[in-house]
């Protein structure tokens, strides 16, 4: 069975959430409803820290038993991963900050039972082990820089908050200081189990564009704090194509909102752009938005 969140967890997720993607908090309130598949904040705190058997699109919530077992790994190295963290590479929201400063809390049943069962099949043999393993889970910029740091010249992790309820995959390549990070997938993870999977209300909330644009400055303000500049070009949101928006096809299953994220991505100063490769073959059409394009944009709405 999975538990609903106690008053206290739903509305520090809110609030979380109200802070770091700026928007007001009955909107992030609105979003944590429909993690538990409830139609309102309203009808979430009739439920609050009750116990279902009822489908649930957010597993956030470690039980007990993974709590105790990501803890029993972890503690013989805690002292040593205090001493690994890197502010060039590691931002404070990053798995491996969160481990060292004792932030449990802040972690994700699903990335610790993903943990443990990684660690029983293959039990690490060293501190350099652990450290994969938390920068494998990251689910921020720097799994990537990470990436790049081990000489990964053009990586793609999927990044998967699931305090956002968001799911990112882009490929990152790395010049120096300069980063350029092409999404080809980019969806909102947060679902009505109630309506058909095209259907789904998330997309006609009055928060979804703030919600998606605040993510995305959310990320780039990670690169710029680790100290990089760059660009991000998104190609697809929800299997819906920039290059079909571009062409003025309407999205097939009606979701009007992702059109309007993209026109919101255009008002943000981005530009409908390409990618070339060598030999003049275009490829990957989307919208490309300077870094500080995005950070503008977000301190213009504070």
């Amino acid at each position: 069975m999975k538990r609903f969140p106690t008053r206290a967890e739903a509305e520090a997720h809110g609030k979380y959430l109200s802070r770091t993607l700026n928007i007001c908090r009955s909107y992030a309130q609105d979003v944590v409803a429909l993690r538990y598949n409830c139609n309102n904040w309203s009808e979430l705190s009739k439920v609050f820290g009750q116990f279902s058997d009822k489908y649930m699109s957010f597993y956030g919530l470690p039980s007990p038993e993974d709590k105790y077992a990501f803890n029993q790994l972890l503690v013989p190295y805690i002292a040593e991963l205090q001493n690994a963290v890197h502010s060039e590479i590691h931002v404070p929201e990053s798995l491996i900050c969160k481990v060292a400063q004792g932030r449990y809390p802040q972690i994700s049943g699903k990335v610790m039972s993903a943990f443990v069962r990684e660690c029983e099949d293959s039990p690490p043999a060293s501190l350099e082990d652990i450290i994969d393993l938390l920068e494998f889970y990251d689910d921020t910029a720097s799994r990537a820089v990470a990436g790049n740091r081990k000489q990964i010249a053009v990586n793609n992790p999927w990044l998967e908050p699931w305090v956002f309820g968001l799911r990112f995959y882009a490929y990152y390549h790395f010049e120096g200081k300069m980063v350029t990070i092409l999404s080809r997938e980019w969806d909102l993870d947060i679902h009505d189990n109630n309506l058909p999977r095209g259907r789904d209300r998330a997309f006609s909330r009055p928060w979804f564009q703030d919600y998606m644009v605040g993510y995305l400055s959310y990320l780039v303000e990670q690169f710029i704090g680790l100290g990089y500049d760059g660009t991000i070009k998104i190609c697809c949101i929800n299997n819906y194509s920039a290059l079909n928006y571009h062409l003025g096809k309407p999205e097939p299953r009606g979701r009007v909102g992702i059109q309007h994220l993209y026109r919101v991505l255009l008002d943000c100063g981005g530009k409908g752009k390409w990618t070339f490769s060598q030999d003049g073959h275009k490829h990957d059409f989307g919208i490309e938005l300077q870094f500080a394009s995005l950070t503008s944009f977000k301190k213009g709405r504070k």
